[in-house]
């Protein structure tokens, strides 16, 4: 017979592998604080980073400082204290602290604390800068410009060259056409 004891246990631990596990898929991380800040404002946030494949969770402070400790985190660990939220962000890490940083601007009760990014501890004054940072999608298109834009130059530059020999092939033609006809022209006499 399980006691209401061992099953405590039983759920922290399967609750711990979960967490370990999400982790463990999502390694890009924000750390934050949540005490005062209503539910019905964490559930929008929720939902705004739903949209960036980010979502955000609140765990338990003795649950989450054990995972911290297990991955070496020993100084996140330290940073936990009240009520803390854990955001694991999607693919758009820059969107999801921008999302976050923006919510905290809004909700004084909300603190970004840090956050691990790449295997990085960040500072909350780092995450502020990195929302600063415009979208993937953006980011990604400045890139392909700027990789673009040389390309694109020796194309045309190719094209002029090109354009150039046609012209001087065509002027070559016509000086023969018109040298053959001045030939021709005194025989016909």
């Amino acid at each position: 017979m399980v006691t209401m004891e061992k099953f405590g246990k039983l759920c922290k631990e399967k609750m711990m592998a979960e967490l370990v596990l999400r982790f463990t898929k999502h390694p890009n991380f924000v750390i934050t604080s949540f005490m005062g800040t209503s539910t019905g404002d964490l559930e929008q946030l929720r939902r705004n980073l739903k949209k960036t494949q980010a979502n955000y969770f609140v765990v338990k402070n003795s649950i989450i400082k054990i995972i911290f400790n297990q991955m070496k985190l020993e100084e996140e660990a330290s940073k936990v204290e009240g009520g803390m939220g854990i955001s694991l962000c999607g693919d758009d890490v820059a969107a999801a602290c921008s999302l976050l940083v923006n919510f905290s601007k809004t909700n004084d009760k909300f603190k970004i604390k840090g956050a691990v990014i790449d295997g990085k501890r960040l500072s909350a004054d780092k995450v502020k800068e990195l929302a600063s940072l415009p979208p993937r999608n953006v980011l990604i298109a400045k890139v392909v410009g700027g990789i673009k834009s040389p390309i694109t130059g020796f194309v045309n530059t190719l094209g002029g060259i090109l354009r150039k020999f046609v012209y001087v092939v065509d002027a070559v033609k016509t000086s023969k056409e018109k040298t053959q006809s001045a030939a021709v022209a005194p025989e016909a006499k």
